[in-house]
């Protein structure tokens, strides 16, 4: 059964291409054909690749030439861009290609019993060297009251900076925008909800969304398909801390 997983610093899926259009998610993420090369879709051409490193933000769409795929989106409060940027073995533009254990990856996802966990540990590299302590306190906030309407310039204020210097620190740290980074934890929260039985509109108001129809654009553009698809696809929630049974 395909599964899509959330846990502290990351969000996962296992299973077929869902056929996504292009979107640029507020973090960075991480594809890998299972069964198969993958076709990543950029602004300059294709590239046919096992595995495709996307950092948050740009542009793009893979395609899997067969079977299934792992998709990993990676929160930069938790492992910053570079740990898996520096785990690929090739690059071709902004793109990294090819995860150096690419393999592993692969038969960690095909096991009876896939392992979140482990499969985010084998996809970064080494220990996280820590954040400036003043962005990890907002990061963790924002995760923990997504709803709550931060303003860039009270928050610069609060720390003493003004708000350019502020932004430009939050993005150095966390490799995406102040407003992204809401933006996506919304998302998440919202999803959350939905799945643990909420009604999906209620869910979007209370993760902070403005209308459902923001909602809906906002979660097209971060992932490439409408929250609907992913929810009727028949995909098996893991959001607790346990492992997830692939069927």
């Amino acid at each position: 059964m395909p599964t899509a997983w959330a846990r502290p610093g990351h969000i996962g899926y296992v299973g077929p291409d869902l056929r996504p259009d292009t979107h640029a998610p507020p973090v960075a993420m991480l594809t890998v054909g299972l069964d198969g090369p993958l076709i990543v879709h950029t602004a300059r051409g294709l590239i046919r690749t096992g595995s495709s490193f996307a950092p948050a933000r740009t542009p793009h769409r893979v395609v899997a030439t067969q079977g299934w795929i792992l998709v990993l989106f990676i929160d930069p409060s938790s492992a910053p861009a570079t740990m898996i940027a520096d785990e690929m073995t090739a690059a071709e533009g902004t793109f990294g290609l090819s995860h150096r254990r690419e393999r592993e990856l692969v038969e960690l996802c095909g096991e009876p019993v896939v392992d979140p966990d482990l499969l985010y540990h084998r996809a970064i590299a080494g220990p996280h060297l820590g954040t400036d302590a003043r962005i990890a306190r907002l990061t963790a906030a924002i995760r923990d009251q997504p709803a709550n309407a931060l303003r860039a310039d009270q928050i610069a204020a609060n720390l003493g900076l003004s708000t350019g210097h502020f932004l430009h620190l939050f993005t150095q740290h966390c490799g995406t925008t102040f407003r992204g980074y809401q933006r996506w934890n919304r998302m998440v929260t919202a999803i959350t909800n939905a799945v643990n039985g909420h009604d999906l509109t209620r869910s979007a108001i209370d993760a902070g969304f403005a209308t459902p129809s923001h909602f809906s654009e906002s979660f097209r553009a971060m992932i490439g398909l409408p929250a609907t698809t992913m929810l009727g696809a028949g995909i098996h929630f893991d959001l607790g801390s346990g492992i997830a049974q692939r069927g």
